[in-house]
């Protein structure tokens, strides 16, 4: 449970404290407590993005800064108390990687000034830790370093680290990682034309660069104009090449956005099957049909996928997007809890789940059909390991070459194997992984 000692969060800076203490001590995720302190909050707009820049970077570098912070402590194996430590964590972020827009005797000042709030003995302790911080922890290290060494530095499960470092020349491995911690860009698909002047994508149609503010504010939002969403994540609904007409199957669709890109490939001709396992989050793939005026080519199925049969499906099905849950580890920039609590135990659980959805996803396609397997993870455990398992497994399934069906990808963000490998700092985007299938006629 969440320390009580914390008092009602006030100002920028207060309520960024109170949501990193409940990310880091009651396990709660990033983008819904921020939306909740910040709803709840008198903060102007100017204070809601400073606090919103304090939280989501302050997470993404949290175990660097901490061990900063107790790099500079007397006594680094006492910890830091848990009163204190998300004050001195924002003060850190903001002296390490804020100090082009804050001055370090403000950002120092008023996380002493927030400690002697909530625990007036250590003030003093607060202080020095600050003024001797020092420098970021990767910065110091030699050119030299190791994919091990760097993933310490930064903070980043070492899987992770070497996932995205695979394949890469040395010299591209320090930003590779760096980009890991990066503020991302917030995108959108359009489904009317973009906003003048709206910076695009280097390579995903129709992905445009989003502006700051309440998105849900925006009228072109609110009329059906786009559809927030990583261009990453809208390659993975674009592979599947889904036609005009189809019968299409988006398997664990929820929030809805790749059921909207295939309602939209498929025509009024069309229909998009969305399966969902939780009726909450299906109710989502609706809001978002109904938002884009596609509510009459989508159908929502609130069901287990494991135990969706053909009888239920009321006639063949071209293709099959299989967006697999997964570690979520390509996601970190966005949701920065995640690397702090996937353990290697819950990546082997997922590879086996995933065996699973795969091998039941490809009896599910016609003959001659499409499937499309995607994670929003780099990790080979979670992308290429599964497909290799079910090509086996499966007789008649094969792969092919993404650029079959997106001729537009760079050759650098596909693999040896025709499968999509997209990472944050080649691609602005998340890191994905996704790989086109073809069933034959002698799957069973």
């Amino acid at each position: 449970m969440r320390p009580r000692h914390l008092r009602p969060a006030s100002g920028a800076r207060g309520v960024a404290a109170a949501v990193v203490a409940r990310v880091l001590d009651d396990g709660a995720f990033t983008q819904q407590a921020l939306s909740s302190a910040l709803d709840s909050s008198a903060l102007d707009a100017r204070d809601k993005a400073l606090c919103t820049e304090l939280v989501y970077g302050t997470l993404r570098w949290a175990t660097s800064l901490e061990a900063s912070l107790l790099r500079a402590a007397d006594k680094p194996q006492r910890g830091l108390d848990t009163r204190m430590r998300p004050h001195l964590l924002i003060g850190a972020y903001q002296l390490q990687h804020l100090s082009e827009r804050v001055p370090a005797h403000a950002a120092v000042s008023e996380a002493v000034d927030a400690v002697r709030a909530v625990r007036p003995g250590l003030t003093g302790l607060a202080n020095a830790l600050l003024r001797r911080l020092g420098s970021p922890p990767h910065t110091t290290l030699p050119p030299t370093a190791s994919v091990g060494e760097l993933a310490d530095a930064l903070g980043l499960p070492r899987a992770l680290a070497e996932a995205v470092a695979e394949g890469l020349p040395a010299d591209e491995t320090r930003a590779a990682l760096l980009a890991l911690n990066a503020r991302p860009t917030t995108w959108a698909m359009a489904f009317r034309d973009p906003p003048a002047g709206a910076k695009r994508h280097r390579f995903v149609p129709g992905a445009f660069a989003l502006e700051g503010g309440a998105i849900a504010d925006d009228p072109a939002f609110a009329g059906g104009g786009f559809l927030v969403m990583d261009p990453g994540s809208a390659v993975c609904a674009l592979l599947l090449d889904a036609q005009p007409g189809s019968r299409v199957l988006d398997l664990c669709a929820a929030p809805g956005g790749k059921s909207a890109l295939l309602a939209r490939a498929v025509g009024q001709e069309g229909r998009v099957l969305a399966v969902e396992t939780s009726a909450k989050r299906a109710t989502r793939i609706g809001d978002n049909a109904r938002r884009l005026h596609l509510e009459n080519r989508v159908e929502v199925l609130v069901q287990d996928v494991r135990t969706l049969e053909r009888a239920r499906l009321a006639g063949p099905i071209d293709a099959v997007l299989l967006d697999a849950p997964c570690s979520g580890l390509g996601t970190t920039r966005r949701k920065p809890e995640i690397k702090l609590r996937r353990t290697d135990d819950d990546v082997h659980k997922n590879a086996e789940a995933q065996r699973a959805l795969l091998t039941h996803a490809a009896s599910l396609v016609r003959p001659g059909g499409a499937l499309v397997y995607s994670v929003c993870s780099p990790l080979p455990s979670e992308g290429r390991e599964v497909v290799a398992r079910v090509l086996t497994d499966v007789p008649g399934l094969r792969q092919v070459d993404a650029r079959t069906a997106l001729p537009w990808l760079p050759a650098d963000a596909v693999d040896e194997h025709g499968a999509v490998r997209l990472l944050p700092h080649r691609h602005d985007c998340d890191a994905f992984y996704a790989a086109r299938l073809v069933r034959g006629a002698s799957t069973s």
